[in-house]
């Protein structure tokens, strides 16, 4: 069934990034008012995410700031799907920013590997597909469960990586890295493994894993922060070393939250808010 299936929404997919962007901008079109009541569950956790981590807002704030993360939910889903459907001819006419370029090109040249750390924001596969665009990169995911949604996932992925590996596959990684590859890794989440301390976010508990700076004595790599933003009509790439955070893991994994805060401040809508980040030492909030 799956073989009859997959074609059908590739082609369903492709032919949702040729339809102009502004169909995307905003909750209130008829086409977001279809497809958003696929995604109330994800509207919850965003919900519960915001009222655990800004307590200090007020109803109003929070409630302005769910809309916005809502809003801009819309527009990622349209240019994720783009990344995944585009050519390059029409990937290299987006308007882009590349902060730190020179960062990556560098470390690439000391042949030690480099493992980029990113945090979720909602334009991921399209910062990977640019990415891609200059660099040949290897990504780490956590398999989908459904095999459906895997095929298309890696469909589409494989359109900006060289490979991708499980996320449970670190012997892989570590070769990997070894070889003096660029591989891909979001530590922003909770993978409830026993290479994970229990560290602060927004002030909060919260699982965060240690798989970075184990790597990173295991192989010698360089540690690269990457960002990545939506500024109006443009794209901005961020890049930034991190070896010099990399201490004890508690330290590290402190360090890296709080850096990823403060990327997350500079535009919160844009996050992805979206998974369960406390699930394990807050899993009420999400029931």
């Amino acid at each position: 069934m799956n073989n009859i299936i997959l074609p059908l929404i590739l082609i369903l997919t492709r032919f949702i990034s040729l339809l102009p962007r502004s169909w995307f901008n905003g909750k209130n079109s008829y086409l977001w008012k279809f497809l958003g009541g696929f995604l109330k569950r994800r509207k919850s956790i965003i919900n519960a995410n915001i009222d655990h981590c800004f307590g200090d807002l007020s109803e109003f704030e929070k409630s302005q700031l769910k809309d916005n993360i809502w809003n801009e939910t819309y527009r990622a889903l349209y240019e994720n799907n783009f990344a995944w459907n585009a050519s390059n001819k029409q990937i290299d006419k987006l308007k882009i920013e590349f902060i730190g370029k020179d960062i990556l090109e560098n470390a690439m040249k000391a042949k030690r590997g480099v493992l980029i750390l990113f945090r979720h924001t909602l334009y991921l596969e399209l910062s990977a597909r640019l990415l891609g665009r200059f660099f040949d990169i290897f990504g780490l995911e956590r398999p989908n469960n459904n095999s459906l949604v895997q095929k298309i996932q890696t469909n589409g992925r494989m359109k900006s990586v060289k490979g991708i590996i499980s996320n449970s596959d670190i012997k892989k990684c570590l070769n990997l890295l070894r070889d003096g590859h660029m591989v891909m890794y979001g530590p922003d989440q909770d993978y409830r493994n026993k290479h994970s301390v229990v560290s602060e976010f927004y002030g909060k508990k919260c699982l965060t894993t240690t798989v970075p700076i184990k790597l990173k004595k295991m192989s010698g790599c360089h540690v690269i922060y990457f960002d990545f933003f939506r500024v109006k009509e443009k794209f901005q790439m961020v890049v930034k070393e991190l070896n010099n955070q990399l201490n004890s893991e508690e330290e590290f994994a402190k360090s890296l939250n709080k850096e990823i805060e403060a990327s997350i401040s500079k535009a919160p809508e844009q996050y992805l808010w979206h998974h369960r980040r406390f699930k394990s030492q807050y899993p009420e909030i999400y029931e």
